[in-house]
């Protein structure tokens, strides 16, 4: 079975294109600014979680798994976890962004599909993920709802529909989300 990677529902929520791009029509992408520093950021941020006190994620006493690769068939879905807490009885991920803006509905959704994972795996729940956004340090906790969860299921359906249809999504509606778009030059419709 064709395993959905867990960064291709981001990209969905974010653009439809990104992922009919990658899996549909492979283009060669023009890695952004912020793929390259957030690669960099994300060893140096590794580093330094392992002295922050766990009290921040409300998990005292959580054992650290950091870059855990997991995959589900039932799911769909595969996806290395940048930072898992697991805790007596929950499990929270952990997501590096290297980003300015708060989280967004397709931070959400990717959340929601590693935590998804995580509990297939661990047979533990995972009522809240978070975001450690690099450039300050905040954390932002997110409840992962039964609508993040269903919405996540959705798009991996709808992601298998579009390759095996070879149909092309509309591009998003946010278009000020294309100026930095690493395919910007392949939506001839939008430009």
């Amino acid at each position: 079975m064709d395993l959905i990677p867990v960064t291709d529902l981001k990209q969905w929520a974010y653009c439809p294109r990104v992922v009919y791009y990658h899996r549909v029509m492979p283009a060669p992408a023009r890695p952004t600014y912020k793929m390259r520093e957030g690669l960099a950021a994300q060893d140096l941020i590794e580093s330094l979680e392992t002295r922050r006190k766990l009290r921040e994620y409300g998990l005292d006493g959580a054992r650290r798994r950091f870059g855990l690769w997991l995959e589900d068939e039932g799911l769909g879905l595969a996806g290395k976890i940048d930072l898992l807490l697991e805790g007596v009885d929950e499990i929270a991920v952990v997501d590096f962004k290297l980003t300015s803006g708060e989280p967004g509905r397709n931070h959400r959704v990717q959340l929601a599909g590693y935590s998804l994972l995580a509990e297939a795996a661990l047979g533990l729940p995972a009522r809240r993920a978070f975001l450690y956004r690099i450039p300050d340090n905040r954390i932002f906790a997110e409840p992962v709802t039964e609508e993040l969860r269903q919405a996540v299921k959705t798009a991996v359906v709808d992601i298998r529909r579009m390759g095996a249809s070879q149909w092309c999504p509309e591009p998003t509606e946010v278009r000020g989300r294309c100026v930095e778009c690493e395919f910007a030059n392949y939506c001839a419709d939008v430009w």
